[in-house]
């Protein structure tokens, strides 16, 4: 498995193209990762990011069946998504059991590959940007939340508020969503086991955790909006719709008083110096003639 990192940096999109083109594009995963110690620069990271990689994907000019084949793809996962509950794992028979759901609704059946099993139709903001390549969103530093709420004086409801624009954005591109913790190690090990899962359908037993707010984990497909409306419930002040920088606005740094800096001398300029200084001091010391004092003392 490779990987391909442009470090942040927007002006080095141009890299893309080595690293996802027309015969690469059917097995890769995209990340978008963003950073939850500066929670108020989330939602504009992943507008960015997912921006730079439509734009790239758009200028492949791929042929138009191999584009409508990807995001058939996406399509299928997303709906044909199975909780791996009991230790039942998503791998190749849920693929299999997905594409024969798929098939069926598109011949008008109401059933499926496996018995009782049926094929949901997306909701009506879900996989809105189906760029036919697998997104996983990845939220970093999930250790800092703590030292961001006691800074900013945050609620749960804020950081309830976060997760929902964040899920809201997932659903748009069909995209899983995992927050982690290198320092810690959170959801780390998980997350390479999905990464895995969703390039070499290998089997994937674990099932989404949203109970931890720093320990969320969403595979694609699992989510939808009424799930999602869950998080309303603790919003008490904080309107759901509202705009996310009208409650997630970035500090503002009060700064200090201008202190002069001080340069430091090198030690071999400062000995130098030293070594001019010395022997004048010397001779000043030897030029200084003591003075007795002979005045008469009192009652002498």
């Amino acid at each position: 498995m490779n990987v391909w990192i442009l470090d942040g940096d927007p002006t080095h999109r141009d890299l893309l193209r080595y690293a996802l083109d027309e015969t690469t594009i059917e097995h890769s995963l995209a990340l978008l990762v963003v950073n939850l110690a500066k929670p108020w620069s989330v939602m504009e990271a992943l507008e960015r990011w997912s921006r730079v990689l439509r734009e790239h994907i758009d200028s492949l000019k791929l042929p138009p069946k191999l584009i409508k084949d990807l995001e058939e793809k996406i399509v299928r996962d997303f709906q044909g998504y199975v909780d791996p509950e009991g230790g039942k794992a998503a791998g190749p028979s849920a693929a299999a059991a997905a594409a024969a759901g798929a098939a069926a609704a598109a011949a008008g059946e109401s059933s499926s590959a496996e018995e009782g099993s049926v094929v949901l139709p997306l909701g009506e903001n879900v996989l809105t940007n189906n760029l036919g390549i697998p997104i996983v969103v990845v939220c970093c530093k999930c250790d800092g939340m703590g030292e961001v709420e006691k800074e900013n004086d945050y609620k749960d409801e804020h950081f309830d508020f976060i997760q929902q624009h964040i899920r809201k954005f997932c659903l748009s591109y069909g995209a899983a969503l995992a927050y982690v913790s290198s320092k810690t190690g959170k959801n780390c090990r998980l997350l390479y086991k999905y990464i895995v899962h969703k390039l070499y359908n290998f089997p994937f037993r674990n099932s989404a955790s949203i109970v931890e707010r720093d320990a969320i984990f969403i595979p694609a497909g699992w989510d939808n909006e009424k799930k999602t409306s869950i998080l309303y419930e603790h919003m008490k002040r904080i309107n759901p719709t509202d705009p996310y920088d009208s409650h997630i606005a970035k500090p503002v740094v009060k700064r200090r008083p201008h202190e002069q800096e001080v340069q430091a001398e090198e030690d071999q300029f400062f000995l130098m110096r030293l070594q001019t200084v010395a022997p004048i001091a010397g001779e000043r010391r030897q030029n200084t003639t003591p003075v007795a004092d002979k005045s008469p003392r009192a009652g002498g």
